[in-house]
């Protein structure tokens, strides 16, 4: 195979040292041996491990969480038995077949706990290719600060306590990036190569997650400043058209197999997803929160690079960008959902600018002043707020342990259909009891003679049609507040339990078990 960066000879340039930007790897190779230079990375791991673990047995599966592990269930089920299930391609934000099955096993291993423990390791693994791509870009010492400042991040420790696709996406992506930055130091076949791969690597990533595809222009343009700034400009463009040919032949050829059913949840969930009223400067205030610190010195060090008039000068900037860009596209859909986990893509990015800018400053001071300026930030980082952040995060769902608890005991009294806010909770929880036939939303609901909507809730009301009906009064308390009345109306609904946020009701009529139940849309 004849390598298109072939066609341009590779002029290396030498980047004379000097405090500005750096591409090898080391300030000072015969400083530190491998296990030496390592050591305070696996602290930083530590650290990330500990923050993360105290949150994984904290609080009961949140709704993301039960709808990917009892997915990823049914797709086994649907592999390896033929068995029927749900239409998730058509309204799954990321494919279906790739961390839904990835989950379900460590689900079946050691149970939610384990698939978040998942998670906890791709988040390891995120953490420390920032590390090495930071360390190839600018050097031991930016590598470690950027390392320290994005583990201790609210959303950091979060997802990595978090058993949804976001971990998976974000580690691909990383991993994406570092091959990127890699192949700069490689000769043009073993570049090409790497380059290749990266563009695959992003493909499955935005798979996993479409809308990490946001975030894939940044990684093309890294991928041309970093092999730019060792040979010239075109190679560097080579570079990126390298890996962009191989993720956009990935991409078509997916959507291609992938047909209808994913091509309409690519474009409900991503693409066309409906603006919502969340005023912009909400979503810009919550981003500075979760990641106000890192995008601030990424800033000073895209100035910082500017100034330097080096090769590669301008990587920081573009890293900044990838920092920006996620709030800029949630505030063009007036949105947060999903927003304290999005940030941390672009934090990523932006840590390695960061980084390199705490490397920076450290320079004043050639000897141990450097440790002061990476524990300041690291503690700010930590002490004052992350650890409450990341608490808060977890305490946004209620706890519904003791809910499921009540509700083994009456899906075996109360066989039937079964109505919930969130059924995704309690089909995943109740699975080897109930199918997921039986489950509907207060979301929306339709059933052959019932028809669609209030109409149809009020008629499946009438008719005992649900067994039991579960709500707490959330994101659908207007419906709730109709289903109650209609109960009212109907009779033979009594309150099973208060269990928390959770009312249970159950009825005391004629149960009309109906297999196909209502569907989720």
């Amino acid at each position: 195979m004849v390598s298109l960066l072939d066609a341009v000879p590779a002029r290396p340039t030498v980047d004379h040292e000097r405090p500005g930007l750096k591409y090898d790897g080391e300030e000072n190779p015969r400083k530190f041996s491998r296990v030496a230079a390592r050591w305070p990375l696996l602290v930083v791991l530590g650290v990330q491990v500990a923050l993360s673990l105290r949150l994984v047995w904290s609080n009961t599966a949140f709704q993301d969480e039960a709808l990917y592990l009892r997915a990823g269930h049914l797709e086994w089920a649907h592999w390896l038995q033929g068995a029927q299930i749900p239409d998730f391609p058509s309204y799954f934000s990321g494919a279906p077949i790739l961390y839904p099955p990835l989950g379900a096993l460590a689900d079946s291993v050691g149970g939610l706990p384990a698939a978040r423990i998942l998670s906890l390791g791709f988040m390891l693994a995120v953490t420390a290719l920032l590390w090495t791509t930071t360390r190839r870009l600018f050097g031991q010492r930016a590598a470690l600060l950027a390392a320290g400042l994005f583990a201790t991040l609210a959303g950091t420790q979060f997802l990595g306590a978090f058993a949804t696709f976001d971990a998976m996406a974000l580690f691909l992506l990383a991993l994406a990036a570092w091959l990127a930055v890699r192949s700069a130091d490689c000769q043009p076949m073993a570049r090409t190569i790497l380059l290749i791969i990266c563009g695959v690597t992003m493909a499955v990533a935005d798979a996993a997650k479409y809308a990490t595809t946001v975030l894939t222009p940044v990684v093309l343009i890294v991928a041309a400043l970093a092999v730019a700034r060792r040979y010239r400009g075109a190679v560097g463009v080579l570079a990126a058209l390298t890996a962009l040919c191989s993720w956009l032949s990935l991409v078509v050829i997916a959507v291609v197999l992938g047909g209808h059913e994913y091509w309409l949840g690519i474009t409900t969930t991503t693409l066309d997803r409906p603006p919502s009223d969340v005023s912009a400067a909400v979503i810009f205030q919550r981003s500075y929160i979760w990641t106000g610190l890192i995008v601030l010195l990424a800033v000073l060090g895209a100035l910082l690079a500017i100034r330097s008039k080096q090769r590669g000068r301008f990587i920081p900037a573009v890293l900044v960008c990838a920092a920006l860009v996620i709030p800029i596209e949630q505030a063009r859909l007036h949105t947060t959902v999903s927003l304290q986990k999005h940030v941390v893509f672009g934090a990523w990015f932006a840590a390695i600018a960061a980084g390199y800018a705490m490397a920076r400053l450290s320079r004043v001071d050639p000897g141990r002043g450097w440790a002061a300026v990476m524990a300041i930030p690291i503690a700010a980082s930590t002490l004052f707020g992350s650890m409450g952040q990341a608490d808060a995060l977890y305490r946004v769902w209620p706890n519904s342990a003791d809910a499921i608890s009540v509700l083994r005991s009456a899906v075996r009294t109360h066989p039937g259909n079964y109505l919930a806010e969130d059924y995704d909770v309690e089909a995943y929880y109740l699975r080897s009891q109930v199918p997921w036939q039986r489950w509907s939303s207060t979301y929306y609901f339709s059933s052959p003679g019932l028809g669609t909507g209030a109409s149809a809730y009020r008629a499946a009301i009438s008719e005992h049609y649900f067994s039991l009906i579960i709500l707490d009064f959330g994101d659908t308390a207007a419906t709730d507040r109709e289903l109650t009345s209609d109960m009212a109306r109907a009779g033979g609904y009594h309150v099973l339990a208060k269990v928390g946020a959770f009312t249970i009701w159950a009825s005391t009529g004629i149960h009309a078990v109906r297999a196909s139940g209502g569907r989720r849309p």
